[in-house]
C-alpha cells in the first residue's frame, strides 16, 4: 500500500503466462454518506487482487517446475561442448589427414624423382669406374711395358758401355808427379810393367792413357785404353806379381756394374764378387758361382740358381 492509500501491483520477472487481472473500476469520489460502501469495495478489490496474485504464483510455480535443473543444464552444456569438440576434432583430423596425404604424395613424388636420379648417378659412377679401371689397367700395362723396355734399354746401354771398355785396364797406386804428361805416363807405365811383371808394352798398343778421378786424398788411377784384347790379356795375366809390388791391375768396370759388385759384397750369402769378361759374378758361401745382372734381385737369383741346380 502506498502513502495515498492505494495498493500498487508487485512487478515479477518470470517467464510464462502472465496472470490476467480484472480491470479496475473507476472509482468515484465518495462522499461521507457512501464511505461504508467504498470500504467494502476496496476490500473486495484487494481480495480479487490477492486471488489473481495467488493464481499467478501457482502458474509461476508450474513454470519453474517445467524448467531444467542446474545439473541438467551443466550436463547439457557438457554434451553440447563435447559434440562440438568432437565435430571440430573430426574436422581437424580430416584436414590434417588431407594435408599429410598431400604432403606425403608430394614427398613420394620427389623421392621417386630422387631415386631415379640416384639410379642414373649410380649408373654413371659405375660406367666411370669401369672406364677408369680399364684406363688404369691399360696405363699399368703401358707402364710395365715401358718399364721393361727401359730396363732392357739400360741393360743394353750398360752392356755396350762395358763392351766399349773391354780393352781398358786400370792401374792403381802409381804416384803422381807435378810435370806429368801423356808421354811421361806411357814411359812410367811401360817401365813399371817391364821391371815388375816382365811385360813389354809397346807404344802402338796404347790408344789412350790418362788419370781418372778418385776419392779425395787417394792417388788417382791410370786408365789405359789398349789396341786389342791380346795386349790387355798380356797385362792382366801379371796381376799377381804387380800386386806383390804394390800395384793393382783391374778392369775398367761401368758404374752400374761396380754398384752391383758393391751390393753383392754386402749380401750375407755372398762370399766374393768380381768382374770377368764383361759380366759380374758372385760366389756364395757354398762355393756356388752365380752370374748377376744389374737389375737382379740377389735373393731371387740365388734361389733360382739353387732350384735349377737341384733339377740337374
Amino acid at each position: 500500500m502506498s502513502s495515498n492509500g492505494k495498493f500498487e501491483q508487485t512487478k515479477l520477472n518470470f517467464k510464462g503466462k502472465k496472470p490476467e487481472t480484472k480491470p479496475a473500476n473507476k472509482k468515484q469520489r465518495a462522499d461521507s454518506s457512501n464511505s461504508t460502501n467504498t470500504s467494502m469495495d476496496d476490500l473486495s478489490n484487494i481480495n480479487t487482487l490477492l486471488e489473481n496474485m495467488t493464481e499467478g504464483l501457482a502458474e509461476l510455480r508450474e513454470d519453474f517446475k517445467s524448467m531444467l535443473k542446474r545439473e541438467e543444464i551443466e550436463d547439457l552444456i557438457k554434451k553440447t561442448v563435447s559434440t562440438i569438440m568432437n565435430k571440430i576434432e573430426v574436422t581437424m583430423i580430416k584436414t590434417i589427414e588431407t594435408e599429410v596425404t598431400n604432403r606425403t604424395n608430394t614427398l613420394n613424388e620427389k623421392l621417386t624423382g630422387l631415386e631415379f636420379e640416384n639410379e642414373q648417378l649410380k649408373q654413371k659412377v659405375s660406367d666411370l669406374e669401369k672406364n677408369i679401371t680399364k684406363s688404369i689397367t691399360e696405363q699399368q700395362t703401358q707402364i710395365e711395358k715401358h718399364y721393361e723396355t727401359s730396363r732392357e734399354a739400360l741393360k743394353l746401354a750398360n752392356y755396350n758401355e762395358q763392351y766399349s771398355r773391354k780393352n781398358n785396364v786400370k792401374i792403381m797406386n802409381i804416384k803422381e808427379t807435378s810435370d806429368e804428361s801423356e808421354t811421361k805416363l806411357i814411359q812410367t807405365v811401360s817401365n813399371i810393367l817391364k821391371t815388375t811383371a816382365d811385360v813389354d808394352l809397346k807404344h802402338e798398343d796404347i790408344m789412350a792413357i790418362h788419370r781418372i778421378p778418385s776419392k779425395m786424398g787417394t792417388t788417382r788411377p791410370i786408365l789405359i785404353k789398349l789396341k786389342n784384347n791380346n795386349a790387355k790379356s798380356a797385362i792382366m795375366k801379371k796381376r799377381t806379381p804387380m800386386k806383390s809390388k804394390g800395384y793393382k791391375l783391374v778392369d775398367d768396370v761401368t758404374k752400374r756394374n761396380q754398384g752391383l759388385i758393391s751390393r753383392l759384397f754386402l749380401h750375407p750369402d755372398i762370399k766374393n764378387a768380381w768382374f770377368f769378361n764383361g759380366a759380374v759374378f758372385g760366389q756364395t758361401a757354398s762355393e756356388q758361382r752365380i752370374k748377376f745382372d744389374i737389375f737382379d734381385n740377389i735373393n731371387d737369383t740365388i734361389s733360382d740358381f739353387r732350384n735349377r741346380s737341384r733339377k740337374f
